[in-house]
C-alpha cells in the first residue's frame, strides 16, 4: 500500500441489503473512472454537484443501476486527492457490480484503511486523527463517540503539538548554548528553562493519566455485582439492563454462575456481572460459585456491593470476598429501602466507598446509583479534553514525560548541557512519532492494518 500515484476504489458501506450503498474512488484518475461508468462528462466538468444517471459497465456497456454521483477535485477533499462517489441501491450484487465497473474503468481495489492512509500521507490528518476514525466507527457509548469526534477534529493532536512546540523552543535555547561552549547559560535562564519544562512535564503527566479514562470509555468497564444471597443483586442487574437477564426468586442462591449483561449507563459502556451470593459456611456447589464470584470481582474495574438494608439480623456477609481490593474502585448499594426497618449498613473494608440507599423493587435511587457509577469510574474529567485512548499514545506520552523530567533534573544539578539537549531531543521525537511526523513505516502500517475496507 504505497498510497500514491494510482487510483483506488472500494465499497464504503456495510455488507448486506440496504436502501443505499456507496462506492468510493480516490486518485488522479477519479474523474475518468466516473466518466467511463456514467458515459457522460457533466459530473467531472461540474465538480461538487450531485448528478443522476445510469451506471453501466465501461467494457460491456451492460446497465447496472440508476445512481447518484459526484466528483471533487483535490486537494480540498478527505484524502487530499481527486475523489468521486457513486451512490446506488444497497444490495450486495449491485454494489459488487458497481465496484467491478470502477475497477474496469481504471481503478484498483483499495486496501484496508487506504483512503484514510492517503489522507495522512497528504497532510489532511495526523496519526491521532487516523486512530480516531476507527474509534468513532467502533464507539460503544455516547461519551466514547464524543471523545472520538473531538480527536477526529484535531483536539488531541493540537494539544500534543503545543507540548512539542514548547520542547522545540526549549531545545533551541539549550542547543544555542552548545554552540558557545565557553559561555554557560546564566543561572537565571537555567531556572526559567527548568520552570518552563516543569510545566510541560505537568501537562504531559495529566495527559498520561487521562489514558485510564480514555481506555475505559473506548473498551468499556466491567462491573461485578457482589453481596450476600437474596440482597437483590439479580434484580438490580435486570433493572439496570432493562431486561430479565437473571433469574429472580425469593429462595436464596438462585445465581450460581456469573451472568453478564452489556449496557450503556451514564454514557459509559458497561459489562455488568451478576454473581453468586457470598456467605459463611457455604455448601459444596455454593463454594464453587463463590470462587467464581471472587474471580469476577478481582477482574472488575468496579465492584458494586449490594446489601439487604431490611435484614433485621444485620447479616451483611462479612465473610471472605466482601472486602474491596487494594486500589480497586468500589460502590455500595443498600437495597430494600422501601421496607420497614431498613437501615444503612457499613461493611468492614468498605468504609471509604460511596454508599447509596436504593429500592430496586420500587425503582428508587437507581438514577442516583447510575450517576455514582459514572463518577466512580470516570471522576470529573471532561471526556472532550485531550484524553489518550490507545496504548501507543500512552507509551509515547509517557516516554516524552520521562525525558522531560530527566532534562529538568539535569538542569537542576547543572549537568552537561549535551545530556539535557539529548533528553529534550528524545522527548521531541516521542511526540513527533505520536503525531506521525517521524513515525516509522512499521508503526504506520500497524495502525492502518486495523481499518476496514472503504475507510
Amino acid at each position: 500500500m504505497d498510497g500514491r500515484g494510482d487510483t483506488i476504489a472500494a465499497i464504503a458501506t456495510a455488507r448486506g441489503e440496504a436502501a443505499l450503498g456507496i462506492v468510493r474512488v480516490s486518485g488522479p484518475a477519479a474523474a475518468q473512472v466516473l466518466e467511463r461508468i456514467l458515459h457522460r462528462r457533466r459530473a467531472a466538468q461540474a465538480p461538487r454537484r450531485i448528478w443522476f444517471g445510469r451506471a453501466c459497465h465501461p467494457v460491456t456497456g451492460e446497465p447496472i443501476d440508476d445512481v447518484l454521483c459526484f466528483f471533487c477535485p483535490g486537494p480540498d477533499t478527505a484524502t487530499g486527492e481527486d475523489t468521486a462517489e457513486i451512490q446506488g441501491h444497497g444490495g450486495p450484487l449491485v454494489m459488487a457490480r458497481l465496484l467491478e465497473a470502477a475497477l474496469a474503468a481504471g481503478a484498483r481495489p483499495a486496501g484496508p484503511g487506504e483512503f484514510t492512509f492517503r489522507a495522512f500521507l497528504n497532510g489532511r490528518i495526523d496519526l491521532t486523527q487516523a486512530e480516531a476514525v476507527m474509534e468513532l466507527i467502533g464507539a460503544r457509548s455516547e461519551k466514547a463517540a464524543r471523545l472520538a469526534l473531538a480527536h477526529l477534529e484535531g483536539g488531541l493532536g493540537e494539544a500534543l503539538s503545543k507540548h512539542l512546540d514548547r520542547l522545540v523552543a526549549a531545545s533551541a535555547q539549550v542547543e544555542a548554548s552548545l554552540d558557545f561552549p565557553d559561555e554557560d547559560l546564566p543561572l537565571v535562564e537555567v531556572r526559567d528553562l527548568a520552570d518552563a519544562l516543569r510545566e510541560v512535564a505537568r501537562d504531559l503527566a495529566r495527559s498520561a493519566d487521562s489514558f485510564a479514562l480514555g481506555s475505559l470509555l473506548t473498551r468499556g468497564a466491567i462491573v461485578a455485582i457482589v453481596g450476600p444471597p437474596n440482597a437483590g443483586k439479580s434484580s438490580l442487574l435486570n433493572a439496570l439492563s432493562r431486561c430479565d437477564r437473571a433469574l429472580v426468586d425469593h429462595e436464596p442462591g438462585t445465581t450460581r454462575d456469573p451472568i453478564e449483561a452489556h449496557v450503556e449507563l451514564g454514557g459509559i459502556p458497561l459489562t455488568l456481572i451478576d454473581t453468586a451470593g457470598l456467605r459463611p459456611d457455604p455448601g459444596r456447589i455454593e463454594a464453587r460459585g463463590m470462587e467464581r464470584t471472587k474471580r469476577a470481582a478481582r477482574g472488575a474495574d468496579l465492584v458494586l456491593l449490594v446489601l439487604d438494608g431490611a435484614d433485621g439480623d444485620g447479616a451483611i456477609g462479612d465473610g471472605p470476598g466482601l472486602a474491596i481490593g487494594a486500589g480497586q474502585r468500589g460502590l455500595v448499594a443498600v437495597n430494600k429501602k422501601d421496607l420497614p426497618g431498613w437501615r444503612d449498613r457499613i461493611p468492614a473494608g468498605w468504609e471509604d466507598a460511596p454508599r447509596l440507599g436504593v429500592s430496586v423493587l420500587k425503582d428508587e435511587g437507581l438514577p442516583e446509583l447510575v450517576s455514582a457509577l459514572s463518577r466512580a469510574l470516570c471522576g470529573d474529567v471532561d471526556p472532550q479534553a485531550a484524553v489518550l485512548t490507545t496504548r501507543r499514545q500512552h507509551a509515547a506520552v509517557s516516554l516524552a514525560l520521562r525525558h522531560v523530567e530527566c532534562a529538568v533534573a539535569g538542569l537542576e544539578r547543572r549537568a552537561d548541557m549535551e545530556l539535557v539537549a539529548a533528553d529534550l531531543r528524545w522527548g521531541r521525537d516521542a511526540l513527533a512519532d505520536l503525531l506521525g511526523r517521524s513515525a516509522t513505516d512499521e508503526v504506520v502500517a500497524a495502525i492502518f492494518s486495523t481499518f476496514c475496507l472503504g475507510k
